[in-house]
């Protein structure tokens, strides 16, 4: 084998300390509660792409600070969607910045202490 073909992201998975005020932030963040909650995560079906909450355990835990890894998501506007997360505890990690592509991109540490990324596509 020369190389692996990967397909589209399918699930970003997101640890948190509490399960129920991490579902809360989503909830509110998406407009939506999860489509299927269960006791250990929770799950929204977003366009192409799930995302999943769990709760931290033995094996993973959330970011600790921002480090690690970013899902970035597609928002119609990186600034409108930047203030709506530091009103709800976020806090603007990196940008909100257009780079060499077009792109707006910004980072918010959310109150689990993962990274959130959110992308405005080139107009």
């Amino acid at each position: 084998m020369d190389g692996l073909t990967l397909g589209p992201v399918g699930n970003v998975f997101l640890f948190v300390p509490d399960l129920d005020e991490g579902v809360q932030w989503y909830a509110a963040l998406l407009g939506a509660q999860p489509d299927r909650p269960m006791a250990q995560l929770a799950v929204w079906d977003l366009a192409h792409t799930r995302l999943t909450i769990h709760r931290d355990d033995e094996y993973n835990r959330g970011g600790r600070s921002g480090e690690g890894t970013v899902p970035y998501f597609d928002v119609d506007d990186v600034d409108a969607a930047a203030h709506w997360c530091e009103s709800r505890g976020g806090v603007v990690h990196r940008g909100p910045k257009t780079v060499f592509s077009g792109e707006r991109l910004v980072q918010i540490l959310y109150p689990f202490g993962n990274l959130l990324g959110l992308r405005q596509p080139p107009a």
